[in-house]
């Protein structure tokens, strides 16, 4: 009992850590919006499909490598991670892995603290379940916080 309650205060105190005291920039390209009316259900369809303008943080990760782990066993995704804002940013990355007919076999997540602006950073996000055949990635959601 005292290991869970151990656990679940680290998980908050690293969330505080990773997020700062900024509001965070959201990229999702699952993007949908709740309102009632079809217009605007269209509109957010409509904008899910257009590329990232301006700063979006999704136009700072790419995904270099579709794969597994050097086990061959668990499904990795190779990602380029460069800070085109003008402060250090903290990023958390989620990616999806899919078989070949697009059913999701896992997801992973990648994190990243304090990249200076203009640097960049490889990362990899892993998945825990065992890769599919076929399996591909998708890059599903980009959140950047300014560092502390």
């Amino acid at each position: 009992m005292r290991t869970r309650i151990w656990l679940a205060t680290a998980a908050v105190a690293a969330a505080a850590v990773l997020t700062g005291c900024s509001v965070p920039e959201t990229s999702d390209s699952g993007k949908s919006d709740s309102g009632s009316s079809s217009n605007a259900v269209k509109d957010a369809a409509k904008d899910a499909t257009k590329p990232a303008t301006g700063n979006a943080p999704q136009k700072d990760v790419t995904l270099s490598k579709c794969g597994t782990d050097s086990f061959g066993q668990y499904p990795q995704a190779d990602l380029v991670v460069k800070n085109h804002s003008s402060k250090s940013s903290n990023y958390i990355v989620q990616v999806e892995f899919t078989d070949a007919e697009g059913t999701r076999a896992a997801e992973g997540t990648a994190a990243l603290n304090n990249l200076a602006p203009g640097q960049k950073a490889n990362e990899k996000a892993v998945g825990l379940s065992k890769a599919p055949s076929g399996m591909k990635c998708r890059i599903t959601k980009v959140t950047r916080y300014a560092a502390p």
